[in-house]
């Protein structure tokens, strides 16, 4: 069956987003969140699209300058690819996305929690997003759901987290509860219009 929208809007009623401190101003400005595929594409930088960031990386984008996460928990032995899939495309694949982490108001899920500890002593902060506001806005395309942390695989009983074209799906294809979303992303880029953006510190989401 479909992921009932009905259901996981009620269930994660916030969406959660990590920037770098230096970013939030632009992303208020625009009322735009890039993909990193459309920050290199743009900064002509395109061939860094299919390779993995061991650190974070700064760009020139519309005469700023913009902040580009690590990937550095992406790490190749902890993946099985579906067929005809490899590393490269899997990073260009995570590029081309703008992700979210599910949560109330009271904060994101565990998994969200885990990766904003990870940059608690970085310039960070965090987005709160209205969950239901965010897919008015983004309907074309429609957000897609995640079933892992797409970026950093764990082995389970020896064997590694799959990955392929199917690591994100429309909510039509989506086979799993709305419990089970651990990741919300969109392509390429995702608009705020009309929508409130609530900025908060990573640390109100670390420890306790």
């Amino acid at each position: 069956m479909p992921l009932d929208i009905e259901r996981f809007v009620r269930l994660r009623a916030v969406l959660y987003h990590l920037t770098a401190t230096s970013n939030a101003a632009r992303i208020r400005n625009t009322g735009l969140i890039h993909s990193t595929s459309t920050l290199y594409r743009s900064a002509g930088m395109a061939p860094s699209i299919r390779t993995r960031r061991a650190e974070g990386q700064w760009i020139e984008f519309g005469g700023e300058r913009v902040h580009i996460r690590d990937q550095a928990p992406l790490h190749r032995g902890n993946i099985t690819f579906r067929e005809g899939w490899g590393f490269e495309d899997l990073v260009a694949h995570l590029n081309d996305h703008v992700f979210f982490w599910p949560g109330t108001t009271g904060g994101p899920i565990s998994y969200g929690r885990r990766h904003f500890e990870r940059y608690a002593g970085e310039e960070a902060v965090v987005l709160c997003l209205d969950t239901r506001a965010i897919f008015a806005a983004n309907t074309d395309p429609g957000p897609r759901f995640c079933k892992y942390n797409s970026g950093s695989p764990r082995c389970t009983g020896g064997r590694g987290s799959p990955r392929g074209p199917d690591t994100f799906l429309d909510a039509d294809c989506f086979p799993h509860r709305p419990s089970e979303v651990i990741e919300v992303t969109f392509p390429d880029v995702v608009r705020l219009d009309g929508c409130e953006i609530a900025e908060r510190p990573v640390s109100d989401f670390v420890g306790g």
